[in-house]
């Protein structure tokens, strides 16, 4: 039976030799398959000592290799978000420092010729963006809000540009050591209607309400072909009676051929809206999985920054900067990053209306309040300002000027433009939070305001159940 289980185990074999039968007695392969063993025992007992003796290091080494990979792979997961999250002011850098370095490009007249493939194509494209983007529903009711509009064009073209006006006004009256020339130019760059394209960009990133801030823009833009140059006309006079300096070089002259400018906003502006709103229209389901393919958002974004490119490419072609000190340039960019902070403030002020917490609010305030949404749109095309056509009225109005006077002119418009992207980009990871953190406490709050409703009825149909049977009753 024993050797019938040892000649079955094949692996025990070849390790022994099995004796022919239990009569046998021990012999001297007996001995030697013992020893044989034992050593086999002790040999594999050795490596596996060894083995052991061997693991911690091998178990370090793999520990550190993988700490190490584990911390690159977080350092460059998270590079990755912060590359994603704030990619626009890395352009906006990068075209800035592309402008400095090669003006001919993108300039006026230059190599791409971006009169044409830049100041109409890339805002055709955004506007061709935001057509394919808004539902015409939407589009059509945004349209009869009239009260929301009248807020925000009051606070761009007359609130801003009246403040602003007045506060240069005391800043010439206590004699600020600064060139007057910027001064001025601070009163024209807040006298500018809002930007055309970069406010309905970052509404849109901001999840705001992106018809609002779409047809704000070119109503915007519309009024400022008017009202913008009555309003530097108007402030000239006194600024050049305040100022210390002889500014006679930059007195007003031209016309402003108001036909030209509306011309450029109906094809730019209205043509490619329509279009996108057509092509949505018809081809609805294919546009949405257009929209999502291929980022359409983002490809808003690429042509504003190229927008950007092409005017600080204008600027350093023409010594805007070179006329100015390094000390005014830091004084201004100081000045604009208040103003357009306290304007976005003010702008969510109006637009909200916000009481202490102690204060119980009344129903005609809430009534007056803007949705979350909607006051995004207020602080965008509210606070921002447009080079579009801030840059070409100074060149019309100051034509008869020094050569250097509309470099230097432009120059707080210019340095304002790009702080409000900054600021503006900023403000958009802040204000998505915040609508998005709306939109959750509303729908926490439906849920809640169902159940009430359907406890209510079924308490009135449990009622008028007692109210049968006790009739029945009754009867």
């Amino acid at each position: 039976m024993n050797e019938s289980k040892l000649q079955s185990n094949t692996s025990f074999a070849s390790e022994a030799t099995i004796p022919p039968s239990h009569h046998d007695h021990p012999s001297d392969t007996d001995d030697d398959s013992r020893k044989k063993r034992s050593l086999s025992f002790s040999e594999k007992s050795i490596t596996i000592a060894s083995q052991k003796q061997n693991e911690p290091h091998q178990h370090d080494n793999n520990s550190g290799d993988s700490s190490k990979k584990s911390w690159q792979s977080r350092l460059g997961i998270k590079a990755r978000a912060l590359l994603k999250k704030y990619w626009f002011l890395l352009g906006l850098a990068f075209v800035i420092l592309l402008a400095s370095q090669f003006p001919d490009v993108a300039r006026k007249g230059g190599y791409i010729r971006a009169e044409w493939s830049i100041k109409w194509g890339a805002v055709i494209v955004i506007f061709l963006i935001s057509g394919l983007s808004l539902r015409t529903k939407i589009l059509a009711q945004t349209i009869l809000r009239i009260r929301l509009h009248f807020l925000i064009q009051v606070i761009n073209l007359v609130l801003i540009p009246f403040f602003v006006f007045g506060l240069v006004l005391l800043l010439f009256k206590a004699q600020v050591p600064m060139s007057s020339l910027l001064l001025i130019g601070v009163v024209i760059a807040a006298s500018t209607p809002t930007t055309v394209s970069s406010n309905v960009v970052m509404t849109k990133n901001a999840k705001g309400n992106e018809a609002s801030a779409l047809m704000n823009a070119a109503l915007g833009n519309v009024l400022g072909i008017f009202v913008s140059p009555a309003l530097v006309s108007t402030f000239q006079g006194p600024l050049l009676d305040a100022t210390p300096e002889d500014e006679s070089g930059s007195q007003v002259g031209g016309v402003v051929d108001f036909g030209s400018v509306l011309k450029q906003l109906g094809l730019t502006v209205l043509a490619p809206l329509i279009v996108g709103q057509a092509i949505q229209w018809v081809f609805t389901d294919k546009v949405a999985k257009i929209k999502e393919k291929c980022r359409l958002s983002d490809v808003s974004s690429v042509a504003l920054l190229i927008m950007v490119w092409s005017v600080f490419s204008d600027a350093v072609y023409s010594g805007s900067f070179s006329a100015v000190t390094a000390k005014d340039i830091v004084i201004i960019a100081v000045i604009n990053a208040i103003f357009y902070i306290s304007f976005s403030l003010t702008c969510l002020v109006l637009a909200r209306l916000p009481l202490p917490r102690f204060i119980s609010t009344p129903n005609w305030v809430k009534q007056l309040r803007y949705s979350r949404e909607d006051t995004v749109a207020v602080m965008y095309c509210g606070a921002t300002k447009t080079v579009a056509m801030g840059v070409p009225l100074i060149n019309v109005l100051y034509q008869n000027g020094d050569p250097g006077t509309v470099g230097v002119l432009s120059t707080p418009l210019l340095l304002y433009h790009v702080e409000q992207l900054i600021l503006g980009n900023i403000e958009v990871e802040l204000l998505k939070k915040w609508v998005l953190d709306g939109k959750k406490v509303e729908q926490q709050v439906l849920p809640t305001n169902n159940q009430s409703l359907n406890s209510s009825a079924c308490s009135e149909k449990e009622a008028q159940e007692f109210d049968v049977g006790h009739v029945t009753i009754h009867r």
